[in-house]
């Protein structure tokens, strides 16, 4: 059933269906009028999905923006363009067929643009609450804002950041001098699906605890993907005033982002050929800051492809919101901590304080984990290059794939990025007031700065990140030597709202005055090594406790004994136990209160870190205290026997001859030209759209140099024989053998002449 606005009957939607070529319909039509019927949210991104492949008219928005770039150019408008750094949602909300996963397409010619009418809200909100509070004079300052954007004394009534030094207007209402034009993109902007996920709905919508144990809710809309350069323009009478109204839109742009989201670093805009204005430095404080990578990290967005395995600023603000309970969920109840939470981070009613935008991605690309597997075992030159050990038994799963469940099995091909890749991570924080309480940016900011540092140390990004994948390297934070320091912060935070003392307590949450923890210092460099040892230690520790319900410490579902109904080989009937899922009494599941970190040190070695939260819930507070220290303590052991068992091994990093820091010492021999060679055929393809390919045994991928000829039912993932074009150390390329092709690959070479250019001198 359609949730809201109009829509086509079905018998219509099945003719316009079978008129029009599917990539050619009109987006517009396709969300709004020929969505399919929504019942759930796979069926709402299935709807989502057939949007985005919608290939759009390029040459008509070419044309027509030719035509509006002379009108404006005659009109004397002031241009200037702008690239989407981030992900762009626009008018979400908008009354449509599909719940809070509208955009803004234009509503002739369908392409997504940014009307003229929120760029004019923008900018005045730019200017009245960071641009105004900067200047000396209040009221000067506020007649040039009304000067520009007209007012009306009915809103001025409204604004309570509006200083009392500044006199009413003289008359009623009056119109603004500049005019703000709709922004259009100069090329057809591509569509995707981006994805919010809730972890916690009970603990916003009925003030239940936010514990790990809530099923995530995926919800799925539309966005403008990053990349897509748009044209702005503001026209009026004044030159000054023009001007004085693009410096506000473009600090708006570049400073606080359009549209949805902003918040979470969605809507971020970067100026083409033009430095940006200064940010706010009133009423505002700013950090910024680079992530890399110390271990792989399994990131994805709604796609669960390569094209958005990237780091996403709403997991990284949802992550930090994890964090930042952990600081104060020992000193106040649930209802105070949700009040706190709002303030800081914003919720359903009001937004935070606290701005979070990602930079572009540096360093590793997008791999896929199923190409390391081969069944149950790491691929021979996967496990080679890694240095990876053998399991002691066939009972023993391989360490690395036991940390990684659930990554490569059957169809889930999920991708990864190699250690090392970094981002850039801008947070801002603003002033706010709260039942009477003025808090300062700076305060507010630090609560963010702490929520990071913690993250940095002891947790990590994307699935499997409590397992020790997507760690971070350390970031050092003003004023926090340790976690007395972040406890510091936040008691400041709960003693400038005036929040009660310590006799409150959020019962359920993870917080920092029951945190276990554990270092054990390695020589190893290489993470997937590390993580390979560390999944063999915590395999034993599971081992050593079958079938007992005391795993329950460890998280749910979990499963002992069994492993079928009835008893096998050589089980007794009388001995024999079924298989026995354990779940909590209240709750389906309940992820691992144990959280693994790797942390580069200064010279490159790794220090694995455990940090646990005992937890009333698994099944009981006693049980989890004494289950997670028998664990630390197994570790610490297991652990340092392997330190000295592979002292030499791991030690150096060694990736695919392709990347940075290569060993070719250790490296396989490359293929020659014309070599027939086994490949993997990848979802990643060229700029152009031509096929990639992947040598496994040397780990180097490149394209194939006559894409056209590769066979229409190809598909990616799939094993094809390629002939060599030629192989350097960095770099390969792939002929489709064709007749022609292994024809002239079985031709010998030619003899080089003995004299001549290109001779060598003996």
């Amino acid at each position: 059933m359609l949730l809201a606005g109009p829509y086509l009957p079905a018998s219509t939607r099945v003719l316009a269906r079978e008129a029009v070529e599917r990539s050619e319909a009109h987006p517009g039509l396709q969300l709004d009028k020929l969505a399919k019927d929504v019942g759930d949210q796979k069926k709402q991104r299935d709807s989502l999905q057939e949007v985005t492949r919608q290939k759009g008219d390029g040459d008509m928005l070419a044309r027509l923006g030719a035509r509006r770039g002379d009108a404006l150019s005659n009109g004397g408008a002031t241009r200037f363009q702008a690239v989407t750094v981030s992900p762009l949602a626009l008018h979400l909300s908008r009354t449509g067929a599909l719940e809070n996963a509208g955009i803004c397409l234009h509503p002739i010619y369908g392409f997504a643009y940014l009307p003229g009418s929120g760029l004019k809200g923008m900018a005045r909100a730019w200017a009245e609450t960071s641009w105004a509070p900067a200047q000396s004079d209040a009221a000067m300052a506020w007649q040039q804002i009304r000067e520009v954007f007209g007012w009306t004394s009915e809103t001025d009534r409204d604004k309570p950041w509006l200083p009392a030094a500044v006199p009413e207007a003289p008359v009623f209402a009056s119109s603004g001098t500049v005019a703000f034009h709709d922004a259009w993109p100069l090329e057809w902007p591509r569509l995707v699906v981006d994805i919010t996920n809730s972890h916690h709905g009970n603990y916003y919508q009925k003030g239940q605890p936010p514990g790990d144990w809530e099923d995530p809710v995926p919800v799925s809309f539309l966005a403008v993907s990053p990349g897509t350069r748009i044209e702005f323009a503001v026209s009026g009478r004044d030159p000054d005033k023009v001007l004085m109204a693009k410096q506000w839109l473009t600090a708006a742009l570049v400073h606080a982002g359009a549209g949805a989201k902003t918040n979470a670093g969605y809507g971020v805009f970067q100026l083409v050929n033009e430095t940006p204005p200064e940010p706010a430095s009133v009423g505002s404080r700013h950090f910024e800051t680079e992530l890399k990578l110390a271990a792989p990290a399994f990131l994805a967005g709604a796609e669960q492809e390569a094209g958005d395995c990237d780091l996403r600023g709403a997991s990284l603000r949802g992550l930090l919101r994890w964090w930042w309970r952990t600081m104060h969920a020992d000193f106040v109840d649930v209802a105070t901590l949700r009040r706190l939470e709002a303030l800081v981070w914003g919720d359903t009613q009001i937004g935070g304080a606290i701005r979070l935008a990602v930079g572009e991605a540096r360093g590793a690309t997008p791999q896929c984990f199923a190409d390391i597997k081969d069944r149950y075992e790491p691929r021979p030159d996967f496990k080679r290059r890694h240095q990876l050990q053998d399991p002691p038994d066939r009972k023993t799963t391989q360490g690395l794939f036991y940390a990684a469940y659930g990554m490569a099995d059957g169809s889930n091909r999920r991708w990864y990025r190699e250690a090392g890749a970094s981002w850039t991570v801008s947070i801002s924080a603003r002033d706010r007031r709260s039942d009477g309480n003025s808090i300062p940016a700076e305060l507010l900011l630090r609560q963010a700065a702490a929520s990071l540092w913690l993250l940095t140390r002891y947790g990590g990004v994307g699935s499997k990140s409590r397992k020790g994948f997507g760690s971070f390297a350390d970031v050092d934070v003003e004023g926090i030597t340790g976690i007395e320091d972040c406890v510091a912060m936040a008691a400041e935070l709960r003693a400038a709202m005036g929040a009660p003392g310590d006799e409150h307590r959020a019962t359920s949450v993870s917080s920092l005055g029951d945190m276990l923890q554990l270092e054990v210092e390695t020589p190893w460099r290489n993470p997937w090594f590390a993580i390979d040892q560390l999944g063999f230690a915590a395999e034993a520790f599971a081992q050593d406790n079958a079938h007992q319900s005391r795993k329950k410490a460890l998280g749910l579902p979990r499963q002992i004994h069994g492993p079928r109904q009835q008893p096998i080989g050589h089980q007794s009937r009388d001995t024999h136990e079924p298989p026995e899922r354990l779940s909590a009494k209240q709750h389906r599941r309940h992820a691992s209160p144990v959280h693994y970190h790797l942390a580069p040190s200064e010279d490159g070695t790794l220090t694995i870190r455990m940090t646990a939260f005992p937890s009333p819930d698994l099944p009981d507070l006693e049980t989890s205290k004494a289950v997670l220290q028998d664990l630390a303590k197994h570790l610490e052991e297991d652990l340092h026997q392997r330190v000295r068992d592979h002292a030499r091994v791991g030690t150096r990093v060694r990736v695919a001859p392709r990347e940075a820091n290569v060993d070719l010492a250790q490296a396989t021999p490359l293929p020659k030209a014309n070599e027939r060679v086994e490949a993997l055929l990848l979802e990643q393809k060229t700029k152009k759209g031509g096929w990639r390919a992947k040598h496994e045994a040397s780990g180097m991928d490149g394209a194939i140099q006559n894409t056209n000829d590769v066979p229409g039912n190809a598909e990616p993932g799939q094993r094809v024989n390629l002939l060599v074009a030629f192989a350097r150390p960095r770099e390969i390329a792939f002929w489709w053998p064709t007749p022609d092709r292994e024809a002239a690959a079985a031709r010998p070479p030619r003899e080089r002449p003995r004299g001549g250019k290109g001779a060598r001198m003996r």
